[in-house]
């Protein structure tokens, strides 16, 4: 659970607050598979273009080619990364919301019809 959860003395609260946190933290990590895949897609785009540049075979040009290759491999190896990152967030919010889904259904089954 979050560092919240210290802060509430109700277990609903203290859920809820873990809930929020697993949630933010996911949206961040989706944020993040965005942003690199932003940088992988240009990088991916500058290398098309040196590969073109490659084909007069010149020493600069080939060396230009294997290094937008380097660095294209590097920006996919980091958003490969934060898709791994991503799914442990999502699985850390769903269980959130399972334990807090379970600590409100045990709350409200405590309610009593009045008569």
């Amino acid at each position: 659970m979050s560092k919240t959860k210290e802060a509430f003395a109700c277990q609903i609260c203290s859920t809820r607050a873990a809930l929020h946190d697993a949630l933010s933290a996911e949206v961040k990590a989706a944020a993040q598979v965005y942003h690199l895949v932003n940088h992988w897609r240009t990088a991916h785009e500058t290398r098309e273009l040196s590969n073109f540049a490659a084909e007069e075979r010149s020493v600069e040009t080939l060396s230009q080619f294997d290094s937008d290759m380097t660095k294209e491999n590097e920006w996919f190896e980091q958003y490969q990364e934060a898709i791994k990152v991503h799914a442990t967030a999502a699985e850390a919010s769903r269980l959130a919301r399972a334990a807090y889904l379970q600590q409100l259904t045990a709350y409200t089954n405590t309610r009593k019809v009045k008569k």
